[in-house]
């Protein structure tokens, strides 16, 4: 991702006014903004993306050291300008059904999880969990994905972006925290997110709100203000299918973006064999390859990466997957070798008789 463009330079260096970032920049900041994965390229000194209620705490956040050279600070533009280094927006990032611009030509909408069945999307959007509704809602899609095989339409639109989908039983990038992105409300306090935990205020250093983020750990600071922990907690841990539930929706969003129709994930209420119909899937765990089939073609999900593969080859990995104990009737053990090998190819084992990767 592109992060050069518009940068802060340091307190005085430019006069109150319109500033912009260009459209690519500010569409990628504000992805990583909203998800906790990092910009690409070696980490500067301050936060990457760097969010404010209030324009008046520009200066706040500068002497604290949040803004480096490669930060893109942004701050509500009442039509006079703003401090810099800030950069101007209109709108608002953290109210449903608003959306943001930069005065010109990239608007981003904000909806929230309960509401975006309803909602008509125009563009970039971004789905948050603002309340106990939408976190119940988002359980309740999940839950009927895995019985029914039915995946909200609105998370398969390749404009939408799911925020913090790591605090849902996703995967947390390594590097979020406050050294990527931070959120500073109307009245100074600072978190990872609008709906995280707080973790200190504008005068506070970088150290001391990554102590903070630390110690409540990425998923309070992500969504600790929306639902409380022991009830998440005791959510996603009922349901350890979820890390596999929201790899499967990216994949169905990568391969509806290419045109791929009447998609279907194995264990989601689908087989691809129909010896496997009453077979439980081992979904627990997360590293294990998913199954994905439609009207034209058979892929896989190894290790993060999407291929597509022969039908052959994609029952082999199903029965492997669903019932091991059953593989060597099911699957002629030439088709076993070519999933063997081309799973060899990314690190992943499967033993016939227990599914483990590597």
């Amino acid at each position: 991702m592109d992060t050069t463009g518009v940068g802060s330079t340091g307190p005085g260096t430019a006069p109150a006014g319109p500033r912009t970032a260009d459209r690519k920049r500010l569409k990628d900041h504000l992805i990583s903004w909203a998800t906790g994965a990092p910009l690409k390229g070696a980490p500067g000194p301050g936060v990457q993306t760097l969010v404010l209620s209030d324009a008046a705490h520009v200066p706040a956040v500068v002497a604290a050291g949040l803004v480096g050279p490669s930060t893109l600070l942004l701050a509500p533009d009442d039509g006079t300008g703003v401090p810099a280094p800030a950069v101007g927006y209109e709108g608002s990032l953290t109210e449903p059904g608003d959306e943001l611009s930069n005065g010109q030509d990239f608007f981003l909408q904000t909806h929230s999880y309960a509401s975006s069945p309803y909602m008509t999307v125009f563009g970039p959007t971004v789905v948050r969990l603002t309340d106990r509704p939408d976190f119940e809602a988002y359980l309740a899609d999940a839950d009927r994905a895995l019985t029914d095989g039915v995946f909200p339409d609105f998370l398969l639109t390749s404009s939408v972006v799911l925020a913090d989908a790591g605090a849902l039983g996703g995967s947390h990038h390594p590097a979020d925290g406050p050294s990527v992105r931070l959120y500073a409300d109307p009245d100074g306090y600072v978190s990872t997110t609008p709906t995280g935990a707080v973790l200190g205020t504008v005068d506070d250093s970088l150290d001391t709100l990554t102590r903070r983020f630390a110690e409540l750990g990425p998923d309070e600071a992500a969504l600790g203000a929306v639902v409380p922990q022991d009830i998440r907690d005791q959510a996603l841990r009922s349901r350890p299918f979820l890390p596999r539930y929201l790899k499967a929706i990216t994949a169905m969003r990568i391969l509806m973006a290419h045109g791929r129709t009447g998609l279907k994930v194995s264990g989601f209420g689908a087989r691809l064999t129909p010896e496997l119909a009453g077979a439980a899937a081992d979904l627990d765990d997360a590293a294990l390859p998913l199954v994905v089939h439609g009207d034209s073609g058979t892929y896989m999900v190894i290790s993060g990466r999407l291929f597509a593969v022969r039908r052959e080859t994609a029952r082999a990995l199903e029965c492997l997957l669903a019932a091991p104990e059953r593989v060597t009737a099911l699957v002629p053990a030439a088709e076993l070798d070519v999933l063997d090998e081309l799973l060899a190819q990314h690190g992943v084992r499967l033993n016939p008789l227990q599914a483990v990767a590597a």
